[in-house]
């Protein structure tokens, strides 16, 4: 059951999801490369954006977080000032990411000497070498630029593009890609995560080369002002007009919901996704049922994937394929 399988992962994405199943498959495969959104402009990262000129580094801290090895020192990264004064709000792991960062001569080389100091287990990328502005543009013609303004927006989203256009993603990223055995896409905001995550120049082209499976993690509800209304194949077919028709496997959850969890996220305007099987199977998919719930988090009346679980129906879905 562990690293004897030698699986080689990529697994794109952001926000909450990624560190997920990234805490879940970080024993059980070989080797395992992350590659994480940097759109975000809210919050400690976007200061940490505005003030320094250094790519937003919050998810890609949560990444670091989730593979480290050193887990005293991840506490140490996870902890966020408090109370009044200039740090406020700013986790500590923030503003190390971006010391390093200035200190390496750029980005990608900081995230990849904080990778060292917790002595994490794969690597971690940024989806590009540079800050993204991401614009959001609507079916009524209009468009929104960054992140939070498209949270603000509330308004069906017909696609999304950065800026700058076709900055590359690290050469990293790509021989990843070249070299894995699977690819996962996480579960989150699909549209300013999950979707930001392949936009760094290059990766549609290494995504289209790919022979192996691309298992993407369903969300389990839909997301007010992103989502809303949403079955699973509106989620793969926004993937596929942003970066081809790469899925070849969807992983949903498939036990039923409690009515009181259902009726709390009802209450913030959120729906469980319809598992609509035969549009997915129309469109080339296989659909791969699991309970995949944390049920430690829905006994605090929410929802999140179980780490162990999910990483382990990837893990299966991956040998059974190659």
């Amino acid at each position: 059951m562990g690293r004897q399988d030698g699986l080689r992962v990529v697994a794109f994405g952001g926000g909450t999801g990624l560190p997920v199943l990234l805490r879940g498959l970080r024993e059980r495969v070989g080797e395992l490369a992350a590659v994480v959104t940097v759109a975000d402009d809210g919050g400690s990262s976007g200061r940490l954006r505005q003030e320094l000129g250094v790519a937003p580094p919050g998810d890609v801290r949560n990444c670091l977080i989730a593979l480290a090895g050193r887990k005293r020192l991840a506490e140490v990264f996870g902890y966020r000032f408090e109370g009044g004064g200039e740090l406020s709000d700013h986790s500590v792991g923030n503003i190390i990411i971006a010391a390093l960062s200035d200190i390496a001569g750029g980005f990608c080389e900081g995230v990849e000497q904080a990778g060292r100091f917790l002595r994490v287990k794969g690597r971690v990328f940024p989806a590009a070498t540079e800050s993204l502005t991401l614009v959001a543009h609507y079916a009524d013609g209009t468009a929104a630029r960054g992140e939070s303004a498209v949270h603000e927006a509330g308004k069906p989203i017909q696609r999304v593009t950065v800026e700058p256009e076709g900055a590359p993603a690290p050469a990293g990223v790509i021989e990843a890609v070249e070299g894995a055995d699977v690819v996962v896409l996480s579960s989150g905001s699909l549209w300013t995560s999950t979707i930001p995550a392949l936009l760094g120049g290059g990766v549609r082209e290494a995504l289209a080369d790919f022979r192996g499976p691309v298992v993407y993690v369903a969300n389990v509800m839909t997301q007010p002002g992103e989502t809303d209304g949403y079955a699973v194949s509106d989620h793969l077919r926004a993937i596929a007009e942003h970066a081809g028709p790469i899925v070849t496997d969807v992983l949903v959850h498939a036990q039923p919901l409690s009515a009181e969890l259902v009726g709390r996220y009802e209450s913030e305007g959120a729906m469980p996704v319809v598992v609509d099987g035969e549009k997915i199977r129309a469109m080339g998919v296989r659909v791969r049922e699991a309970d995949l719930i944390s049920r430690e988090a829905a006994t605090r009346s929410s929802l999140r994937h179980d780490a162990d679980r999910l990483a382990e129906e990837v893990r299966q879905l991956a040998l059974v394929r190659l």
